[in-house]
C-alpha cells in the first residue's frame, strides 16, 4: 500500500497466481527451435517464391511481382545475417551483419509500403493504370 491511501495493485499482482517455473534453458531452447523451424521453412519458400515471381512472363504482365520478388529476396537474406550475428559476438563481422540486418528489416517495410501504394493507385485509378500498363507492354514487344 502506498502513502496516499490508495491501494497499490502492483504489490498484489502476483500474490494469488500460481507460479509457472520455466527455466531459462527451456525458454532458450524453445526460441532456438522456433528460429530454426522458421529458417528451415523460410529459406526454401522464399527461394521458390523469388523464382516464381521473377519469371519473364509474370514480371512483364504484373508490376507487383517485382515487389513480391524483392520481398522474398530480402526475407531470404535476413536469417543469414542473424546467424552471423549469433556466431560472431564481436568484431567487424558482428557489426556488419547487425547493420545489414537493420537494412533488411527497414527495406522490407519500405517494399511493403511501396507495394501497398501501388495497389492503392491501381484501385483508385484503374483506367489510368491499365492504359499505362498496356503502353508499356506494347513498347516491350
Amino acid at each position: 500500500m502506498n502513502m496516499s491511501g490508495f491501494i497499490d495493485h502492483n504489490d498484489t499482482l502476483f500474490a494469488n497466481q500460481s507460479e509457472v517455473n520455466l527455466s531459462d534453458s527451456t525458454i532458450l531452447a524453445l526460441c532456438d527451435f522456433i528460429f530454426y523451424l522458421t529458417v528451415a521453412l523460410g529459406i526454401p519458400g522464399n527461394i521458390l517464391s523469388a523464382i516464381v515471381w521473377l519469371r519473364g512472363n509474370v514480371v512483364s504482365k504484373n508490376s507487383s511481382s517485382v515487389y513480391l520478388a524483392a520481398i522474398a529476396i530480402v526475407d531470404l537474406a535476413d536469417p543469414f545475417f542473424v546467424i552471423i550475428m549469433e556466431n560472431y559476438t564481436d568484431g567487424w563481422r558482428y557489426i556488419l551483419s547487425m547493420y545489414l540486418n537493420m537494412v533488411t528489416v527497414s527495406l522490407e517495410s519500405l517494399l511493403i509500403l511501396g507495394f501497398s501504394v501501388e495497389r492503392l493507385i491501381a484501385i483508385l485509378r484503374p483506367l489510368q493504370v491499365c492504359i499505362f500498363v498496356s503502353r508499356g507492354i506494347d513498347h516491350a514487344q
